[in-house]
């Protein structure tokens, strides 16, 4: 294998890695934002029952 080659698929084995963790990245942001929605519900849904007179 040349030099060339070799550097070459260096080059896309980074670019792959690059892709996946990127992708891993953005699931686990887009799964936050959806457990903050649900915590934001929650709290809402909490404080407008601990403030209703009993």
């Amino acid at each position: 294998m040349t030099e060339h080659w070799f550097l070459a698929a260096m080059l896309a084995l980074v670019g792959l890695e690059v892709v996946v963790l990127g992708y891993i990245t953005y699931r686990i942001h887009r799964i936050l934002e959806r457990v903050e929605a649900v915590g934001a519900a929650t709290f809402l849904e909490v404080r407008k029952v601990l403030n209703q007179p009993r």
